[in-house]
């Protein structure tokens, strides 16, 4: 099974951050999204499982950043999406269906013998702004063990916020009937979570009617959906049934659910003194609650750090009082009090009381 990544777009919604970075490069816990993503994955597949990464936006960081670090443990392929077009010098491009599009050239037509073989040479397609809190066991054992041509993981949501996500309808057998990407009248409360598990054939039916798609594009055409592309083998007799996940995804898209995100990792996953030494961190004359993240040559003084903190490594905060917030590498924070809030990389700032900021990298204040 081949791995397949969209990770081409900008992230405006994280924007100041995006202007100098992928979305997927935001840190969290520690770690890039990127990389809570592909460690997941190292849990379950086979080494050397080909990794097919779209990219597009900052393509040069995210290629360099992913060989360095993932060439021992997948076999890497990227694939270039190119932008439709620039907006003051910032790309922006077909969309999420020509993105998945784009790995057709890395699947070939074979001579598939069995449903296990048909199963074992399909993909599997993740969002890079989205962490599985399941394990991926859990959904490839439903994938293999089911008599199923795909599978899309499902989560429920408020039946008032159902018009905001890709929402399905089932059947009593959780075979997906229908999607609908927004529906402006009530559907069901099963919203599309953004992983999902074809075969073979159901993966080579996707690539194909995506095609007829994109080549229908003109001027106006609007961004090429999956949706549209997944309700078409739905109607064209491939079963694909939802999975509804357990625990959920986190989802990065937005500064908000950054620190969602952020506050589930730390809890699940938090530095503790111990770790100071050996990562030359120094704290002095400072308080440290649970479920903080201190990177490595960090300095700490006369501050208090509370709760859901994630600080990057080489960062320097004197008389500062933090709670849930994101601070990026580099970072030096003087005579701050603030909560909820994110700040970026390189950033020099003093004597500043205020919450609910964002803050874009290499600013001064």
């Amino acid at each position: 099974m081949r791995i397949v990544g969209p990770i081409a777009g900008i992230g405006s919604r994280l924007r100041p951050f995006t202007l100098s970075k992928p979305k997927a490069f935001m840190r969290v816990a520690g770690q890039t999204v990127l990389d809570h993503i592909l460690t997941r994955f190292l849990n379950t597949f086979d080494k050397n499982t080909e990794l097919i990464l779209i990219v597009g936006y900052k393509k040069h960081q995210i290629i360099d950043y992913v060989e360095k670090h993932y060439a021992d443990k997948f076999k890497l392929t990227f694939i270039e999406q190119i932008p439709r077009g620039y907006r003051d010098d910032i790309p922006y491009y077909w969309g999420l269906g020509e993105a998945v599009y784009l790995a057709h050239e890395t699947f070939y037509e074979k001579e598939i013998t069995s449903s296990e073989d048909n199963k074992r040479e399909g993909c599997l397609i993740f969002l890079g702004d989205m962490i599985l809190l399941d394990e991926y066991s859990y959904l490839l054992y439903r994938y293999y063990e089911s008599d199923v041509d795909g599978i899309i993981t499902v989560m429920k949501v408020p039946e008032e916020d159902a018009s905001a996500y890709g929402i399905v309808d089932v059947d009593e057998n959780n075979i997906i009937m229908r999607m609908v990407e927004k529906p402006k009248e009530y559907i069901s409360n099963l919203a599309i979570a953004g992983i999902y598990a074809f075969s073979h054939t159901t993966t080579q039916a996707l690539f194909e009617n995506l095609r007829e798609r994109l080549d229908r594009r003109t001027k106006d055409t609007k961004e090429i959906y999956l949706t549209e592309s997944l309700q078409y083998l739905i109607d064209s007799g491939h079963k694909i049934a939802a999975v509804e996940l357990k625990k959920g995804i986190l989802d990065f898209g937005k500064p908000s659910a950054l620190l969602n995100g952020n506050k589930y990792l730390l809890e699940h996953q938090p530095v503790t003194s111990n770790n100071y030494k050996s990562r030359n961190i120094e704290i002095d004359k400072s308080l440290v609650k649970n479920f903080v993240h201190i990177g490595n040559n960090c300095v700490i003084k006369n501050s208090v750090i509370s709760n859901y903190v994630s600080i990057g490594k080489g960062c320097y905060l004197q008389n500062c009082i933090i709670e849930n917030c994101v601070i990026e590498r580099n970072t030096h924070l003087k005579n701050i009090i603030t909560s909820n809030s994110i700040i970026g990389s390189g950033v020099h700032i003093e004597n500043m009381s205020k919450s609910n900021v964002i803050i874009g990298d290499k600013c001064t204040m």
